[in-house]
């Protein structure tokens, strides 16, 4: 869970605005019960009162559906599940303040998720963000725990590494690869 609080502009609403997924959720939920998804259909309408926990336990049914098989054979209604399950959880983090754990959970929902409830996903990110970039200060980042390298780099070393040997090495792997592949 992330520790990011609200600092500044106005503190996150109820959520975010979901025309789609108000409108088509209760088809999806009954094709989805149609495809045997009876237990992603009672968490999925307790997620929609705001259960947490029932929000991450239908995201993760629907995770498991979208991988029980090649990428090809899962049923879109599946995506459309994971989908609405990411704007359930995201809206509760959102609804707490948690901005960074909402913008990845959309950010998977566009990733994995199908097209039905993208203009949600899409309007989401953006009202996070904007909330985001409102509310977490720069010092923030910079006490994170992940870090892109795993060691600090001694400048003075990788400045005495000659430029022309790296980029002549490269440019040679080059050519015996090409070489290879036309002998």
């Amino acid at each position: 869970m992330s520790t990011t609080t609200v600092s500044g502009g106005d503190p996150p609403s109820r959520g975010f605005d979901t025309p789609t997924l108000d409108r088509e959720a209760a088809a999806l939920l009954h094709a989805i019960s149609e495809h045997g998804g009876y237990a992603y259909v009672s968490m999925a309408v307790l997620a929609s009162g705001g259960d947490i926990r029932a929000a991450e336990a239908a995201r993760e049914m629907a995770w498991e559906q979208l991988h029980s098989g090649p990428w090809h054979s899962v049923l879109p209604v599946w995506r459309d599940a994971y989908s609405m399950a990411c704007l359930h959880v995201a809206r509760h983090h959102y609804g707490n303040g948690e901005f960074l754990d909402a913008l990845r959970v959309l950010d998977l929902g566009i990733i994995m998720g199908g097209t039905l409830l993208r203009k949600d996903l899409d309007s989401a990110i953006e009202k996070v963000s904007e909330q985001t970039r409102r509310s977490v200060r720069v010092s923030d980042l910079g006490n994170s725990e992940h870090r892109l390298v795993d060691r600090e780099f001694d400048m003075a070393e990788v400045r005495s590494f000659p430029l022309c040997s790296l980029l002549s090495s490269f440019l040679f792997s080059i050519y015996e690869i090409s070489i290879a592949k036309f002998h």
